[in-house]
Parts: C-alpha cells; structure tokens; sequence
C-alpha cells in the first residue's frame, strides 16, 4: 500500500536559518528552522505557478510576449526571485515548472549558475514537484506523468545534485485530485502533496474538525 501525506491548506515546508558562510550548509530538512516550540509558527510559502501553455504559448509566457492576452513573463519572475534571494539571506522560495526552469538556466551566465547552486545548497531555492510541468490528474495517462517527472528529475540532479531532490508534490491547479497520482507520488518518494482543488463541502467539515492534514492510503493495485 502507498502512502502519501497531504495538506491541503498549510504545508508546513522547512525554512532554513540565514547562513552567513560562503560554504554550503545542508540543504532539505536539515536546513530546516523548525520555529519555537511554544509558539504558533506560520510557514509562509513564497512560490509562483507558471503554466508551460495555457492562455498563451509557451514561449509567450516565458518571453513575456502578447501581454494584451495575459500579463506574465516567466523569465523575468525567475530573475527577480534570484535577485530577491541574494539580497536577503532571510528569504526563501519554491519552484515547480522544470520546462521553464530549465529553458531560463541554459540562457545564464556561469557566474549566474553558480550563484543559483549556492542558493540550493543552502536550502533557500528549493524544487518541488519537479515534473516539467503540473499535470492534469485526470486526462493524463501515467506513463506521460511518470515520463515528465523522469525528464525533470534527471535535469536536477545533473545539474544540482542530492540538494534538488524534489520532496513534495505541489499540485495547485489542476482541476481535481486522483488516489492514481497520489500513488504515483508515493512511488517517486515525496513525503507529501500540496493541493488545492478539493469540494468545497470536504473542505468545511476538515477545516471544523481540525483535519486538513491527512495520510492519503492509495490502492494496493495501482
């Protein structure tokens, strides 16, 4: 049986104390700043979703063209979130969307590559889910999920090492959740999954009864 934690409000990801040294520290939960234990600590979870093709193409989304149709530009929100983390040690951030990652890392400089290893090293630019995009979760068949995720994992890995192993599903859009992925997602090795797209009436009766975090039991068969 597979088992995947779920949270569907807060996801309680680790934010790792500022490091001075220019050695890298230990990235992952080991980074992790766990709050003080008499104290209600609040995770603020600073990310931005970049759909790889929707309103626009998705090389209009990452050029930041045809902004009449929708105003974004992704390579220019991955250069402000890298400018943004080197100019305060205190600052954290997640990305998802290999396909766009990917594209914005084979256009820098050297220098700009090592400053963005330094930043996974030290825990403070982390990946999550790491597919090369969110997947649907109900039109998609499994082998194409695995397959995106295979292609996103191998580029962290060559590219940045342990320290990018992604640990979470972060699954924010897609229009419905499935015990399939949540399985799939056991196998990968997440040790948990963020969504957002739960009925509504599922939601109150957690959210009274305090059980938005939930261990997510798929079939033995999938």
């Amino acid at each position: 049986m597979y088992i995947i934690t779920v949270l569907l409000v807060v996801l309680a990801t680790c934010y790792g104390a500022p490091h001075k040294s220019k050695e890298p520290v230990a990235c992952g939960y080991d980074s992790c700043n766990l709050g003080q234990a008499d104290k209600l600590n609040v995770h603020i979870v600073a990310h931005t979703h970049d759909d790889v093709g929707w309103l626009k193409t998705v090389d209009q989304y990452f050029y930041g063209a045809r902004n009449n149709i929708q105003h974004a530009g992704v390579q220019y929100i991955i250069d402000s979130v890298i400018q943004s983390l080197v100019q305060n040690p205190d600052r954290r951030f997640i990305y998802v969307e290999m396909a766009f990652f990917w594209r914005w890392w084979n256009q820098q400089t050297d220098d700009m590559q090592a400053t963005v290893k330094g930043l996974v090293n030290d825990g403070r630019l982390e990946f999550i889910s790491g597919g090369w995009c969110m997947n649907d979760e109900a039109a998609t068949h499994y082998n194409s999920i695995i397959d995106q995720h295979t292609l996103g994992f191998e580029f962290l890995k060559n590219r940045f090492g342990e320290c990018a192993r992604p640990k979470i599903g972060w699954q924010i859009d897609p229009f419905g959740h499935s015990r399939e992925l949540a399985s799939l997602f056991a196998q990968m090795g997440f040790d948990g999954l963020f969504f957002g797209r739960a009925d509504y009436q599922d939601y109150e009766q957690r959210n009274k009864t305090k059980t938005m975090e939930m261990v997510w039991k798929a079939s033995d068969n999938l």
